[in-house]
Formats: C-alpha cells, structure tokens, sequence
C-alpha cells in the first residue's frame, strides 16, 4: 500500500475517511473488528481519527490498522508524559510528516482536553501531490459554541498561512460536535464571517451526500444513547456533527471535485456498534476531465 506509484485516474479518485473511534471503551476489541473490516472494505487512502486510545502501552489506531501497510501518527507520539488516553491521529497509504500539533485549547474550560487539528503533509503522488490534512477535534460541550467560534478561526487561519495555494486543497477532516447551523460550520462552509474573518470549504455531505440529514450521532445507536442522556436528556437525539471539508477553489487553484460521499459503519454487528459515532467516506475527483 506505500507504493509511490500513482492510483489515479479518472475513476479512481482519492478516498478519505473520518472516525470518532471511541478509545478503548465499550467492546473495544469487538469494536475494533468490525471498524477493521469496514476500513479494509473502503480501502481509504487518508483517514482522520478522533478519540484514538493511546495510553503508552496501547495504541488503538495502531492496532487496527496492523498490516495493512497505513503510515501513522498519533497526537501523542513522542510524548513521555499523557494528558489523557485519547488524542487525534492519521493514516495515509503515503508518508506523511506532522506539520503542527494546532493547539484548540483557548478558554479555560477547553484546558481539560487535548483539543487540537493534527495537520499532516501527506506525499500522494501525483496529479495529487504533497497536501496538508487535518484531523480536527474542537470543544464537544453542547453549550461550547463560544469555543467552537474560536476555534474555527485558528484552524482556518493556519491553513491559510501555511498552505500552498497552488497546491491539491486542504482537507479538514474530524469531529466538530457542531451541527450544520452552528456558527463554527457555517463559517467553515462559507456562509458567515467570525473573528473578522472569512473563509470557503465544501462540506463533503452537503456536496455530494444522498440528500438525507447524515446524521453521525443518533440515538438508534446504543453507545450514543448512554452519552445523551448524560448530556441531552432526548429520547430521540440525532445530529450531524463529523465532517469532511474540502478546500474550494476560492481557497485552492488546484483541481479536485467532490464525487460521493457516505456515512459508512453505522450498524451493529450482533448487538455490537463500531462506535458511538458513525464514519464519514467521501470519493474525491482529482483527474480534471478532458475538455474536448
């Protein structure tokens, strides 16, 4: 799977999947099963992964991805002392490096977690090319909007510092624990301003998804429903809140179109839920089509 050799064509796009992959709770190993299997089915290029389970022993993505020949990064590498057991992390079928652990830690109360967008440099090969892409975990808290208004900001303004405009669109991939009305989303997709700021990504669902709400959080899954009715207290809680945005071309010159997206590993296997969250998957175009 680290072949350099170029995958792309005009119906082989590049495959990118995100996952709130609920550490090492609940079922973990039977857990662990059924997301290995979904993965190997989607056979994705560039995954982002959010609550990944790292405790200095065990390395959950490391774990579910052995022998499948993925690169990886965790957000936690090379620490020696953990700020907890979970943290973001990547998986390319090609090297990478880490640009910047981007820190989303900017009020008081989003100081007792580590939330951050993992932004790595993955060397596809061409016509893709080197890009940057995110795994993003900003404030969860239903009543965090304040931070999340934050946050998006600094994200956006990183990529915009760092990102070649000339160069395959950034991808910002995660769980945002934002809906689509939220302010947070809304900036990202372009449709108002915060912090004197402005910026345009395609929201991948609301591209090229199947026209339903795409809900990634709902109450029809077991390991959800013990957090709702922690936090919510609805019998029937359903949100879209994980995303894949894709830089347009207001943000980006290189080509690259939106073909499908799915929200995949969002059923049980006898009583078992991969996660508390469901998958993102979305197929992008990167072969411009001929113009005769």
């Amino acid at each position: 799977m680290s072949s350099t050799a170029s995958p792309f064509t005009k119906d082989r796009p590049l495959r990118v999947l995100t996952m709130n992959i609920f550490n090492f709770s609940n079922s973990y190993q039977e857990r662990q099963v059924l997301i290995r299997k979904g993965i190997q089915k989607l056979d994705p290029d560039v995954m982002a992964f959010q609550e990944a389970g790292y405790d200095g022993k065990r390395h959950q993505v490391a774990e579910l991805l052995a022998g499948l020949g993925y690169h990886l990064i965790h957000q936690f590498d090379g620490l020696t002392s953990l700020p907890c057991h979970e943290g973001n992390a990547v998986a390319s079928r090609w090297a990478m490096e880490k640009v910047e652990d981007v820190s989303l830690q900017l009020t008081e109360r989003s100081r007792n977690y580590p939330y951050c967008a993992l932004m790595m440099l993955i060397a596809a090969p061409q016509p893709v090319g080197s890009f940057l892409f995110g795994s993003c975990k900003p404030s969860w808290e239903f009543n965090a909007e304040y931070e999340r208004e934050l946050q998006a900001p600094v994200m956006a303004r990183w990529v915009r510092q760092y990102a070649d405009r000339n160069a395959f669109p950034t991808i910002l991939a995660g769980d945002f624990d934002a809906t689509p009305d939220s302010a947070s989303i809304r900036f990202l997709s372009g449709k108002q301003s915060l912090q004197k700021m402005s910026v345009h990504y395609l929201d991948a669902w609301a591209i090229a998804g199947d026209e339903s709400p795409g809900y990634t959080w709902s109450h029809e899954n077991a390991l959800a429903r013990i957090e709702m009715d922690r936090h919510a207290r609805e019998r029937r809680h359903r949100r879209r809140i994980d995303y894949i945005f894709v830089a347009s071309p207001a943000e980006a010159k290189h080509w690259a179109r939106l073909r499908e997206c799915r929200v995949e590993l969002n059923r049980p296997h006898n009583g078992i839920w991969p996660s508390d969250h469901y998958a993102v998957y979305a197929e992008i175009d990167v072969v411009a089509p001929s113009l005769k």
